[in-house]
Parts: C-alpha cells; sequence; structure tokens
C-alpha cells in the first residue's frame, strides 16, 4: 500500500510534479483541451497524494505558466510546432520587434510568399499564455520582448532598428553633441521625419538636450548599451 505524499516545497524537478505534468501533457497530446478537473481526476486515478498536495502542485504549474487551462499544449511541447519555434527565436535574436515584422520573417522562413495573420495571433497568444514573451507599447506600436528582456533595453533595440534613429543616434555618438535644428541636415532626412524621431529618442530616454541649450545628446549611462545594441543590429540586422 502506497503512503500518502505531502509536498512541502515545490520545484519543477520533483518527482510528483513531473508525474502531473506527464499526465497533463498524455491529455494535451489527444488534443484534448486541459482542465483542473480532469488533471486531478486522473492525477488522483494513477497515484497517491494529499489532496492538498496535489492542488499545490496544479497550482505551481499554472502560476508557472507551465500548465494553462483550456490550453491543448503545455510548457514543454507548445514549441514543439515549427512555425512557432522560429517567431520565437526571431523574438528572441533581435528583441522588441513589431507583429509585419515577425510575419515577413515567418514567411520567408517557410518559403511562403504570405502567412496568416491569424495564425500568427495565435501563435503569438500561446507564447504569450505560456510565459516566453511579452508584449509592450512603444509610441503607437505594440512590440513583442522575450520574457527575460529588461523592458528598457527592449524598447531601445525596437527603436534602433529604425535607419533614421540609427543615423540620428551614430551622428550623436560621434559628435558628442549637436544643435537639435541641424540633425536633418546631416543625416539627409526630411525635417519632420527627423524631429518625430528627436521626440521619440527623448520620449524614451536614448537622448536628451545637454545644458538647457538647444543641443541633444545621446544619455551618458545609456552609451555603452547603445553601442552593444548597434553592434549586433549590424552583424545581423535583418530585412525589414
Amino acid at each position: 500500500m502506497k503512503t500518502e505524499i505531502i509536498i512541502p516545497s515545490i520545484r519543477i524537478t520533483d518527482p510528483n510534479v513531473r508525474k502531473v505534468l506527464e499526465i497533463a501533457e498524455d491529455i494535451t497530446s489527444k488534443n484534448q483541451a486541459l482542465t483542473l478537473e480532469t488533471l486531478y481526476n486522473k492525477v488522483k486515478k494513477e497515484f497517491k497524494i494529499s489532496r492538498n498536495g496535489l492542488f499545490s502542485i496544479i497550482q505551481f504549474l499554472i502560476n508557472k505558466k507551465i500548465l494553462v487551462e483550456g490550453s491543448k499544449f503545455t510548457r514543454e511541447n507548445v514549441l514543439l510546432n515549427y512555425k512557432r519555434k522560429k517567431v520565437y527565436e526571431f523574438i528572441v535574436k533581435y528583441g522588441g520587434v513589431h507583429f509585419s515584422d515577425i510575419r515577413k520573417n515567418l514567411a520567408r522562413k517557410t518559403e511562403s510568399d504570405t502567412e496568416s495573420s491569424g495564425q500568427l495571433i495565435w501563435h503569438l497568444e500561446l507564447l504569450l499564455k505560456f510565459g516566453y514573451i511579452k508584449r509592450i507599447k512603444v509610441d503607437r506600436y505594440t512590440i513583442f520582448l522575450p520574457i527575460e528582456l529588461n523592458n528598457e533595453i527592449g524598447i531601445m533595440s525596437f527603436l534602433l532598428k529604425d535607419n533614421i534613429n540609427r543615423k540620428i543616434i551614430a551622428l550623436l555618438l560621434d559628435k558628442k553633441s549637436i544643435k537639435n535644428s541641424e540633425i536633418f541636415k546631416i543625416v539627409d532626412e526630411k525635417k519632420e521625419l527627423v524631429n518625430l524621431r528627436i521626440n521619440n529618442l527623448i520620449i524614451y530616454n536614448l537622448i536628451q538636450f545637454k545644458n538647457d541649450s538647444s543641443e541633444v545628446s545621446v544619455i551618458q549611462n545609456k552609451k555603452e548599451i547603445i553601442k552593444n545594441i548597434l553592434e549586433n543590429l549590424t552583424k545581423s540586422l535583418y530585412k525589414m
């Protein structure tokens, strides 16, 4: 006769947690949506564990976004889908990315001219549900970041993918500071476009006005981060 198992603390490596997860994966592998009632009843039939212990394990797996009620996936198998994995890898590689960038990249990777927006939204929602990625707003855009990436760095990565933003930042890194009104002439872009970028770079704390003057400069403590992001972009900037 099996003794009842009481779990004082829970880790993903605990044998009982792994057992519950295996049963959950068995349920989802049959293309069944996971319900907590089904999982609870199935676990209780297969091995002896206290009611409170089992509730604690299930709650732990939900809190960690390893299981999501109503889904036909678990965190451990959600990346088995080829397209979904490519979406995730793209977001990890490039930090803050917009929906249209992901769609273009996925179309190339799958050798398809187009990729259904509905399908891509579904992939992104699953990655969000299981805690692989997060989304934030930058100006009028919604961008996606890997869950572990700092939001500020994600925003900086997103902004520096823009060609005009990169020109402005490269100029300021080289010149230290320059009059706001002169920048558009040097970067050779339309004044209104440059002014829009400058305002955004100020709002998101990449650059600032210098000593209450009309000159702008890169914020000192952001320089190394910006240089690293630019270096990575130079090495692997994807076709927009």
